[in-house]
């Protein structure tokens, strides 16, 4: 799985669809995984992780990422989706940008 959210992440970087990536890097520890944004390829080879430890919503970072220029790719866990389109409802960022 987490091969696949990379390469499709690099895919969408590459051809300009999205100039952001949000998902989860690796921490000090195996189970240390925090949320983080990804701007270039490089970025998500080094640091990008999916595993059993991710487990942070990275939905609640539209709000702050979404007021920048350029699009975003959130990679959401389907519990995470329940927030996201709370927040949807709220207005709280625009669709369009991610």
């Amino acid at each position: 799985m987490q091969e696949a959210m990379i390469k499709r992440a690099k895919e969408l970087l590459a051809d300009g669809t999205v100039t952001r990536v949000i998902g989860w890097k690796k921490g000090e520890f195996f189970y240390d995984i925090t949320p983080a944004v990804f701007e270039t390829a490089e970025e998500i080879d080094a640091d990008f992780v999916f595993d059993d430890f991710t487990s942070a919503n990275v939905s609640k970072y539209l709000v702050k990422e979404s007021k920048k220029e350029g699009k975003i790719l959130a990679f959401l866990k389907p519990c995470d989706t329940y927030s996201f389109n709370q927040l949807l409802t709220e207005y709280k960022f625009d669709r369009e940008k991610v």
